[in-house]
């Protein structure tokens, strides 16, 4: 068995979280492999610290493999490191007992220091074959390939993998390719029927966690099983489970000898208090989400809040778009007034779509529209797309709508650490069909409709969006009962 730490993007995470994971994750992985983009923070110019190097000392086989990304400098004036712990995939093949990892660096599309074309990376990667004639092949490539985990939006909604990556793969079938780059599908995988291509790019934001990948290679190299994790639990405290609590108010915590949720107590509410930011509006919070988890139960902290909820027959609603977020093709609702479902279905037709929508607002025109966004993503999504059609009815119905994420981000709390919409209905009892799938899948399966003209499976992606308005119905109800 081969076990893999696998990243890639580390653009803004803290590099002492990589120690951090290594030094504590089960079993200790063999290998470290980064597939791109931001090594010169690995290599601190200022006190020749080697990070790359480090972080090869705490795996089992000491040795980081990697490829520079397409914002990488180049290694002529890129940083340089120690070749008796690091391996550059790119110009040397690696081979650990019966694996040989490979590499390619760059891109083929979009700005960058290191860039190439197709013909070049073909060219490339017919060079590595030869290290593959008697070995088990391992890819780590920083562009996908192409088609697979790939759609980007950044310079426009478009695929921005390797064609010659996506042909080596199918030639040669490694049993894993890990890539990054593109990071909007970083810490997904797709199984094809040799193997897995596994996207591990983190975001770059300052607040994002920084993703990461546990890889098993069984030992006959034929098959692998992978995990994804993120560092935002790291900490190694529970307290980050409590709402409006993230690594900086862990350390506040920590100043007053606070280790865990029970010791956030109405005894210490004072000092609580005191700390940078807060109030008693979080304090209420915190011992409110405190005591949900320790009572294993859902509950509401401001009843008022849901006034509408109690006094009315509410619209639910629920929209499904492309990954850039630019096209509506289904909605779902339901209505308490009607007690009925009904779905708007038109993956080629966004303004017949949006008329009828409008209509069917305009019917129930007596009822708050209620959607589970927690950042007004529908009814802002809505109203766009109803601007850009000249539907302006439509856009006065948004009038009274309501984003009840929000809310219960705010008011109702229970034994789970995230206020996303199945997850909070699962907490209730409600269980998806398929939870293999969710809404970045349905996306990317209609973005690849829009771009390729690829069928997805309509049934399945109406079925989801279908369950979302039922998952919605569900706290909707505990709230109401």
């Amino acid at each position: 068995m081969t076990h893999i730490l696998a990243v890639s993007d580390w653009r803004s995470q803290p590099i002492d979280d990589l120690y951090t994971i290594l030094e504590t994750v089960e079993p200790t992985p063999d290998l470290l492999l980064y597939a791109g983009d931001d090594l010169s923070r690995f290599k601190n110019a200022d006190t020749d610290t080697d990070h790359l190097a480090e972080l090869a000392r705490l795996t089992k086989h000491q040795q980081s493999l990697y490829v520079r990304g397409n914002d990488d400098f180049p290694p002529s004036t890129g940083p340089q490191f120690d070749s008796e712990f690091t391996t550059d995939l790119h110009r040397t093949p690696y081979t650990y007992e019966d694996l040989v990892f490979i590499g390619q660096e760059g891109s083929t599309q979009g700005p960058g220091l290191i860039t190439y074309t197709e013909d070049d990376v073909q060219r490339h990667l017919s060079e590595q074959r030869t290290a593959c004639e008697d070995r088990t092949p391992i890819l780590v490539t920083h562009t996908p390939p192409f088609g697979i985990l790939d759609i980007g939006k950044r310079f426009g909604q478009q695929h921005i993998g390797s064609k010659a990556v996506k042909s080596f793969i199918d030639d040669i079938q490694p049993p894993a390719t890990v890539c990054g780059h593109c990071h909007q599908f970083g810490g997904r995988a797709e199984t094809l029927e040799y193997g897995t291509v596994i996207n591990i790019a983190s975001h770059d934001g300052v607040d994002d966690p920084g993703r990461y990948a546990l890889i098993t290679i069984d030992a006959s190299n034929e098959s692998i099983e992978y995990e994804f994790n993120d560092t935002r639990h790291l900490l190694g405290s529970r307290l980050t489970d409590l709402v409006q609590v993230g690594r900086n108010r862990v350390e506040q915590f920590s100043e007053l000898g606070i280790a865990n949720p029970d010791e956030i107590t109405e005894e210490r509410r004072a000092e609580l208090e005191a700390l940078p930011g807060a109030s008693s509006w979080h304090v209420d919070r915190w011992i409110a989400h405190r005591q949900a988890f320790e009572n294993d139960e859902v509950v509401i902290l401001n009843k008022s809040a849901f006034d509408d909820l109690h006094d009315t027959k509410p619209l639910l609603l629920d929209i499904e778009t492309d990954l850039q977020q630019d096209r509506i093709w289904l909605v779902g609702t339901y209505s308490y007034q009607n007690d009925a479902y009904r779905q708007f279905f038109e993956p080629d037709d966004e303004s017949a779509l949006l008329q009828e929508l409008s209509e069917y607002l305009d019917d129930h025109g007596s009822e708050p529209i209620i959607y589970y966004g927690g950042n007004y993503f529908d009814e802002q999504c809505l109203s766009r797309r109803f601007d850009e059609h000249g539907i302006t009815e439509g856009i006065d119905h948004l009038e009274r709508a309501h984003d009840l994420g929000i809310t219960a981000q705010q008011e109702l709390f229970g034994p789970f650490n995230q206020h996303k919409l199945d997850v909070v209905a699962s907490a209730l009892g409600f269980e998806y069909q398929d939870p293999t799938v969710d809404g970045f899948v349905v996306g990317s399966k209609y973005t690849r409709y829009l771009l390729d003209g690829e069928e997805p499976d309509w049934d399945l992606l109406k079925q989801y969006n279908n369950d979302d308005v039922t998952a919605l119905r569900t706290i909707v109800d505990h709230i109401r009962s």
